[in-house]
């Protein structure tokens, strides 16, 4: 009989199958045991046809494990040997098509962050093989050199096995990535491919940045950039917290990292630093980007949160929550009094306001041989402060060592700690006081404790007489009368004597302690 022809056409690694039929117009049974010339084509290995059976189906399976050579078909023969010595010959034609995509994956990753595709090769054959990779990228058009997608070039795949390519995906930024990866056989150019597409979205929060520092003081925090570009990249920053300081942008030169420094970061040092310098209270943020800025200063304690944004054109978004903790102010510069026990001392004690309006802040000490006036007005501050002062003084109560705080505090300015140390000398000798004869003077005398005392007044000589309280409510002065009466030998020459104020046994520390007053009588 002719050759009949069947066609077949499937992908290569694939199959296609056709149906012929089969039929016995004899009165006998036919065991049939087809011949099947031609790797690509198998079917069943034997088929019955009863007496007078008609069309009975027989399949025939297409299965390519190579594509056609120079658009030249796979060719093979089915032949059925028949009982009586003739034969069915069928001629059989393949066309092998390139493969399809063994899948088409599609995956949702964030950019900033490492991924890793395993995608599962197949070795079809009976020995091993070694595939080279190819990854072409379909979208974007234009090459982009913020992304990676890549693995090695090579893999080795044991005979009807399967193993996992590992495809290592980055994107610096969002937007949607096509690539084709191959797997090619070099010695027999046989490949299969997968589609991989990704979507990259936002990354988010890349980490949080914590900063504490105490108010009016400043704390800084790195942030590494990359910049795997072989070009400078340019940065904007961006961020909402009135107690960060940073530059509108900076640089990044190509193929570099830039290791966050601090506030006043130059774009010589290549780094990126963002400052937090709270004013003054508890709690607020801090963090590093170049170029020096504004450095505003919390004043109010507490904790704040915020986000810092760094963008560029080339490598996309990054974003960072900042948690800002001020805490109390640490104490400014002591400041030194030093006067005689029953005198005092005042001196302007200064400090930098850092508000923009003016305001005012209420004063008080903590120790009561200091004094200072309830509340003081101070100047709007610039954007390094204004120097503002409150007028202190300090009236000694006892000899020796006087420790005391100044506290400043503001709705809007906050608090500030100023430390006072107050020194007492013993009194030293006051005058002389001059005295014409038959008139009188007074000596103002204090009594600078805090409890009504007693105090012994005495003059040495009797040409002089006093008129005084000796007993003194605290903080009370005592106008002492000194009368001179004139020179008891009738001379004009002058006298001299002290008056003595002392405290009595039995005042407790204030015994002993004496302030003398030099006293000189004229007689005209």
């Amino acid at each position: 009989m002719e050759d009949e022809v069947v066609n077949f056409t499937c992908q290569v690694r694939s199959k296609h199958t056709q149906t012929i039929l089969l039929s016995n117009r004899t009165n006998q049974t036919w065991n049939l045991h087809p011949i099947f010339e031609g790797e690509h084509w198998e079917g069943p290995e034997f088929i019955t046809l009863e007496p007078h059976q008609q069309n009975k189906p027989y399949e025939i399976t297409y299965r390519p494990c190579t594509m056609n050579l120079e658009n030249r078909k796979h060719q093979g023969t089915l032949f059925f040997p028949l009982p009586d010595g003739t034969g069915w010959l069928y001629a059989l034609h393949g066309t092998a098509e390139l493969p399809k995509a063994v899948a088409n994956i599609y995956r949702e990753v964030p950019c900033k962050t490492p991924y890793t595709e395993l995608l599962p090769i197949t070795n079809w054959l009976n020995k091993p093989q070694r595939f080279r990779v190819i990854v072409e990228i379909l979208k974007p058009e234009k090459p982009d050199l913020s992304v990676t997608m890549k693995g090695l070039d090579y893999i080795d795949v044991l005979s009807g096995s399967k193993k996992d390519y590992k495809l290592n995906f980055f994107s610096y930024k969002e937007g949607t990535y096509t690539a084709k990866v191959i797997f090619r056989n070099e010695v027999t150019n046989e490949f299969l491919y997968y589609t991989v597409s990704f979507r990259v979205i936002s990354s988010g929060i890349i980490r949080t940045i914590e900063m504490v520092t105490p108010v009016r003081q400043i704390a800084s925090a790195s942030i590494k950039l990359e910049n795997p570009l072989p070009y400078l990249v340019t940065f904007s920053m961006e961020c909402r917290i009135p107690d960060i300081s940073l530059p509108s942008q900076f640089v990044v030169p190509p193929n570099s990292e830039n290791p966050g420094h601090c506030s006043e970061i130059s774009h010589e040092q290549r780094r990126s630093c963002l400052s937090f310098s709270p004013p003054t209270g508890s709690t607020y943020p801090s963090s590093h980007l170049p170029t020096r800025a504004s450095q505003e200063k919390p004043l109010k304690a507490g904790e704040t949160f915020g986000r810092l944004t760094l963008h560029s054109t080339d490598l996309g978004y990054y974003q960072y929550e900042l948690n800002l903790k001020a805490t109390p102010a640490l104490p400014e510069k002591p400041v030194h009094f030093q006067t005689l026990l029953g005198s005092s001392q005042n001196m302007l004690v200064k400090f930098i306001n850092y508000t923009r309006q003016r305001t005012e802040y209420y004063c008080r000490t903590d120790c009561t041989d200091f004094h200072a006036e309830k509340i003081i007005n101070a100047a709007p501050g610039g954007q390094s402060g204004t120097e503002a002062s409150v007028e202190v003084f300090f009236e000694p109560s006892h000899l020796g060592e006087t420790k005391g705080i100044l506290m400043l505090s503001s709705l809007a300015g906050g608090e500030y700690i100023i430390p006072l140390f107050g020194m007492a000398l013993p009194p030293k000798p006051q005058g002389p006081f001059l005295i014409r004869a038959g008139y009188s003077i007074i000596i103002p005398f204090k009594n600078i404790f805090y409890h009504m005392v007693t105090f012994s007044i005495t003059v040495e000589n009797p040409a002089f007489s006093i008129r005084a309280v000796e007993s003194v409510r605290p903080k009370k002065i005592n106008n002492i009368t000194v009368f001179f009466e004139g020179n008891p030998s009738g001379s004009k020459t002058p006298i001299t004597t002290k008056l003595i104020v002392s405290c009595p046994p039995g005042e407790g520390s204030e015994t002993g302690i004496k302030w003398v007053y030099y006293l000189k009588g004229i007689t005209l």
